[in-house]
């Protein structure tokens, strides 16, 4: 998809989000935070799938995003599913622990820590892009904004603001996306 992305027509690489890469990180999301505590999984393993999964949504996201916006219906339907994605991996409130080494082993709690920061940033990175391209503005009730920015900063904002781990930065990225 990087470099061949621009040979792809719209409706392919639309499947190609829809249909691979967003079933598949939600898939494998699931699966990784439903591991049981005491499953002996290698925890530097379960980081490396979940950066993946993270890398998968939104590495062809960005990269193609001016081709997927211009297909308004579905680059919404794409962006809703990347923040119920994200709601489900970031649900939780920052924790407030410090972090937890045993025998030079990192915690799991510490693992997932890293991982949402990780997807906290992407997230962070799209919206600003989203912002800059006119997507998404800062403040969801400016009437004077395309229609197209008002729903889709109307949805990611509820989304964000439904997220446990992202409310401390809401205000932030609003401001932000408002300049």
């Amino acid at each position: 998809m990087d470099r061949h992305g621009a040979c792809i027509p719209l409706d392919g690489l639309c499947d190609i989000m829809n249909k691979t890469c967003i079933p598949l990180a939600s898939s494998r999301i699931t699966d990784l935070l439903r591991t049981p505590y005491e499953s002996g999984i290698d925890l530097e393993e379960t980081m490396i799938e979940l950066e993946l999964c993270i890398s998968l949504l939104f590495k062809p996201f960005l990269h193609h995003l001016k081709a997927l916006v211009s297909a308004k219906q579905e680059f919404v339907g794409i962006w809703i599913s990347m923040l119920g994605i994200l709601t489900q991996l970031l649900g939780d409130e920052p924790s407030q622990k410090k972090e937890d080494v045993e025998d030079g082993v990192v915690s799991r709690s510490t693992l997932f820590k890293t991982s949402k920061e990780l997807a906290s940033e992407h997230l962070r990175n799209a919206i600003m892009v989203l912002a800059a391209m006119g997507v998404l503005i800062g403040n969801d009730s400016d009437s004077t904004g395309p229609a197209e920015a008002n729903e889709v900063s109307s949805v990611t904002w509820a989304a964000i603001g439904s997220i446990g781990y992202c409310k401390p930065y809401l205000d932030e990225w609003r401001s932000s996306a408002s300049q």
